[in-house]
């Protein structure tokens, strides 16, 4: 007689492949799990709280931290309308709306960063289709006549910060800024377009992901390129061929990960090696991915996935699933202590602390096709609430 017997250590052992395929812990129908709080006991995650019903007025979808501690602000956060807030504590606060005319900020072309370089105070640059915008501290300012003007619509405008530089794309060059001047760093070959900007592992390396294609959309997603950008003699030194174009990148732990098509891999300094294939989103961009405490969140239509060490090396699991609404999520930003921020195509922004255990939730374990007599010796299901 068969026997089916499922343990504590079965759930730390991540996400099957299908929902047929018990070779994993658990579904990847499974929801609303915290395996974070404690390793191989099943929490259901608090209710998220919105923050920004009173204050948002379009779509999140762009983040990053402030690093300017005297603030006291936990993130910067854009819209699609061009609007940004920020996040202190518990509040958001609208600072400023862009009114150029002209001007789009969409999810995947729209970057926000955070830089300092040499003029001291810290500066904030978010890109648009046509420019890139340059504000103070404040917010109360946007500096629409930088050097970074005139770009052309349809593609991406990616940045990064490494070595005491800000580096933004458009098509096939790479303009630098130091904080004071600025110029050309890099011009690849004409037939690509950088996809998205990530510092290497090396810390002198800017790696630059291509497609092929001249609008470097998804809808017609094909094969790609890297190239490493040398920041110090500023010579691509390498250019890698991909079997397919990087959509979006995130460093974490050293390790660059990396989404293509419906999938999320990792970039092995030769090429790219599949992890996982996303359930439902084909539009996963650097802003839908983030680092929690060296785990990466990915997001995938209304679920964030993670993929992190649990105690018995790095698996899949479901943080969080969204299901305050039906609209998907766009950016998930980790605030630190456990805490995960995110927006959705809703024009909401919630947190969830996953620290909290909620009273409610809902988990499915694997399917699994039963002959005609079977033994289940033992199921461990832990709640202590």
């Amino acid at each position: 007689m068969p026997v089916i017997e499922i343990g504590p250590k079965r759930f730390i052992s991540g996400e099957s492949q299908s929902d047929y395929i018990s070779d994993r812990g658990f579904s990847p129908d499974s929801i609303n799990l915290n395996l974070t709080k404690k390793r191989g006991v099943l929490h259901f995650i608090e209710s998220p709280i919105e923050r920004g019903t009173a204050t948002l007025t379009g779509n999140i979808i762009g983040a990053t931290e402030d690093p300017d501690l005297a603030t006291n602000n936990d993130a910067l956060f854009i819209d699609d309308g061009g609007a940004f807030y920020k996040y202190s504590g518990t509040t958001l606060t609208k600072q400023y709306t862009d009114a150029t005319a002209g001007r789009n900020w969409t999810l995947g072309t729209t970057d926000i960063i955070a830089f300092q370089g040499n003029a001291g105070a810290t500066q904030y640059f978010v890109s648009s289709d046509v420019t890139i915008a340059k504000l103070d501290n404040s917010f109360s300012m946007v500096d629409s006549g930088w050097w970074a003007t005139g770009l052309a619509t349809g593609y991406r405008h990616p940045m990064e910060v490494m070595r005491d530089e800000m580096f933004l794309a458009h098509k096939n060059v790479i303009y630098f800024f130091n904080g004071t001047s600025s110029g050309t760093a890099f011009t690849l070959p004409p037939d690509v377009n950088v996809t998205t900007l990530r510092k290497a592992p090396d810390g002198r390396n800017l790696l630059a992901f291509t497609g092929t294609q001249q609008n470097a959309s998804h809808t017609e997603n094909g094969r790609g390129k890297v190239y490493y950008c040398d920041v110090v003699t500023r010579f691509y030194e390498r250019e890698i061929p991909l079997d397919a174009q990087v959509e979006g990148s995130r460093n974490v732990g050293g390790t660059i990960y990396v989404t293509y098509g419906k999938n999320v891999g990792y970039f092995t300094g030769t090429g790219i090696q599949f992890l996982k294939k996303l359930e439902t989103s084909g539009t996963t961009y650097s802003q839908s991915m983030n680092d929690m405490d060296g785990t990466l969140l990915v997001r995938d239509g209304r679920n964030i996935l993670a993929y992190g060490d649990l105690g018995g090396g790095r698996v899949w699991y479901k943080p969080y699933r969204q299901t305050a609404s039906t609209d998907n999520i766009n950016v998930p930003f980790y605030k630190g202590n456990n805490v995960l921020l995110f927006g959705t195509a809703g024009a909401d922004l919630y947190e969830s602390d996953f620290s909290n255990i909620g009273a409610n939730g809902s988990w499915y374990s694997n399917k699994y096709t039963f002959g005609s007599e079977v033994k289940i010796r033992r199921i461990d299901i832990y709640h202590d609430v």
